[in-house]
């Protein structure tokens, strides 16, 4: 589920492959705290209302992330989201502590439930995605739960993808978070390319995938000219400078 959903985050504008069509890229605008936890993903945010709505199909809305469903509503304007196609279970939530608790609410919007089946639609983007090794799916994973990283010695930042939160000038190359950046997630196998305009900083996406305490355990970063190569086992990450 969370490789889907970096395909999903990071396809946007006419550069961007198949996925851009699922609109998640609007979210890299909200500030949300990306929690991985051992057994769900956790999106804190202040909106966390809207957020849901990008990534579970309402109403006539077109399909968000395919196959994502609404399990719960908690208090606390708390959302419990299982992907059907994979199991995984995704909160959104304006709590802090990002728990799961209170007394189950009714939707305010017509969400999807797990009463629904996969219409045509999700069937046909899912099966669009091309085939992930293992390791490319936990490298693609580790895009999105490193989406709003800072690291605490000031070193590098994510940003959730619209915002410098070091504040660094920009380096010349377009890496200012233009109104209409363009971005493309797309690969098969255990190769796969990222390349986009605006922020964040290629070097800061790198950085957080392979960072020696927070970084993908076991990846490596080799840089070239043009490329930053995040290798795992057999599987490469090809972020583009």
């Amino acid at each position: 589920m969370n490789a889907l959903l970096a395909l999903g985050l990071f396809n946007r504008g006419e550069d961007g492959a198949p996925p851009a069509e699922w609109l998640l890229s609007t979210l890299t605008w909200y500030t949300i705290t990306v929690s991985p936890r051992w057994n769900q993903l956790v999106l804190i945010s202040d909106a966390p209302d809207n957020v849901t709505r990008y990534l579970v199909s309402h109403g006539g809305s077109i399909p968000r992330l395919p196959g994502m469903r609404l399990r719960a509503v908690q208090d606390y304007r708390t959302y419990a989201l299982e992907h059907v196609p994979t199991g995984a279970q995704l909160v959104v939530t304006n709590r802090l502590d990002g728990k799961l608790q209170g007394v189950r609410e009714n939707a305010h919007f017509d969400f999807r439930t797990l009463g629904d089946p996969l219409d045509s639609v999700e069937e046909r983007q899912l099966a669009g995605i091309p085939p992930m090794g293992g390791a490319a799916q936990i490298l693609l994973a580790g895009m999105a739960a490193r989406m709003s990283m800072t690291d605490p010695k000031g070193r590098w930042a994510t940003g959730n993808w619209y915002w410098d939160p070091l504040r660094r000038s920009d380096d010349g190359r377009g890496r200012d978070g233009g109104s209409d950046p363009q971005r493309r997630l797309w690969g098969a196998g255990d190769e796969w390319e990222a390349r986009w305009t605006g922020l964040p900083y290629p070097e800061d996406v790198a950085a957080a995938l392979t960072d020696p305490v927070v970084g993908i355990s076991g990846a490596r970063l080799v840089k070239s000219k043009r490329v930053y190569d995040v290798t795992l086992d057999d599987s490469v990450l090809k972020i583009h400078i």
